[in-house]
């Protein structure tokens, strides 16, 4: 014969046991999540100065490129903007081939690209080292006629000595492949992070 009374008393006692399982697991998490944020949080003071650990950045400047179907060179031009979320990087950029080319005609040879990246990110006090890798959408004018736009890949390596530790300048080695235009070179880059937050309080030190 079944014995439901004490069916009953073990279902009420699991519903017991799970229920507090679940207010548990979920305590753990909302711990886990409140130190992550606090994380991102972080500061590192420099001389009574306090800057932000996980902070974002543009970097911008020239260099020498060349193509790599064409084997002809380039100044390409460029400028980005490296942000995060969470703890993760990304960046978003605009390049040109030839700055020069603003003022040019028209049919010109050249090309532009936007690319959106993902990175991983190491700062110290005097250095930037960055690694990206993403897609892009590059547009301009190929043998001084064909007009184009297409879809590509770009990847770079940025290596930044800080003269303060939100202010630096370094080297960008970047490759863009494309159908139409494909490209690999090397900027001279100018570092500015946003990770300055003020000076720190003299009850805080």
């Amino acid at each position: 014969m079944i014995n439901y009374n004490f069916l009953n008393k073990f279902s009420k006692g699991a519903k017991v046991f799970f229920l507090l399982l679940l207010l548990c697991a979920s305590a753990k998490v909302s711990a886990q999540e409140k130190q992550r944020q606090d994380e991102l949080k972080k500061e590192r003071t420099i001389r009574g100065n306090r800057f932000k650990v996980f902070n974002n950045y543009v970097n911008f400047g020239s260099g020498l490129g060349r193509s790599i179907e064409s084997n002809k060179g380039w100044n390409p031009t460029a400028v980005e903007y490296n942000f995060h979320i969470k703890r993760s990087y990304f960046m978003f950029g605009y390049q040109r081939t030839d700055a020069s080319g603003f003022l040019n005609k028209p049919k010109q040879n050249r090309m532009n690209d936007i690319h959106l990246c993902y990175g991983l990110r190491r700062e110290t006090k005097a250095l930037n080292i960055a690694y990206y890798g993403g897609v892009s959408r590059p547009w301009g004018v190929m043998n001084d006629t064909l007009s184009f736009r297409t879809v590509g890949i770009y990847a770079e390596a940025q290596l930044v000595r800080k003269l303060f530790y939100d202010v630096g300048a370094g080297i960008s080695i970047f490759g863009h492949y494309n159908k139409y235009f494909p490209l690999f070179g090397v900027r001279i880059d100018i570092f500015l992070s946003g990770a300055y937050q003020g000076k720190m309080n003299a009850d805080s030190e």
